[in-house]
């Protein structure tokens, strides 16, 4: 059986592909609770660990959230360099408050830059990064 190659997704890729989709839906202010955002992005590294097989990838990264203090290491550093990258702009110290600073057309070629297409990442939003009621 000849074995398939797996593109590698690192962490960078994922987040600013979320990123991206949130730029285009128009959704570029966040004010979140403690470790909502930490949260968020676990449930949507869960969701690509469930179709990583499908989408023919392998992350090189997780976004595990430490149980004592409720946040992700690996997150903060993905979303430090994401600022550094001007994805983002982090209004305070603490990743409660943040906004999107990406265009159109830098948000379409990202999503176009990874080995996943564009519409899971579309389901990722929707099923992660829903406002809450």
């Amino acid at each position: 059986m000849a074995s398939v190659t797996k593109n590698i997704l690192t962490a960078d890729q994922f987040v600013a592909c979320i990123i991206s989709v949130l730029a285009l839906r128009n959704k570029k202010h966040f004010v979140l609770q403690d470790t909502e955002l930490d949260e968020k992005f676990q449930k949507a590294f869960e969701v690509l660990m469930a179709a990583g097989e499908s989408l023919n990838i392998i992350p090189n990264f997780s976004f595990y959230i430490d149980p004592l203090h409720g946040d992700s290491v690996s997150l903060r550093e993905t979303l430090l360099a994401a600022k550094e990258k001007e994805l983002i702009a982090l209004n305070n110290p603490t990743f409660h408050t943040f906004d999107i600073k990406i265009g159109e057309n830098r948000a379409l070629r990202y999503l176009k830059s990874t080995p996943i297409p564009p519409e899971f990442f579309d389901s990722i939003v929707d099923e992660c990064f829903a406002e809450q009621r």
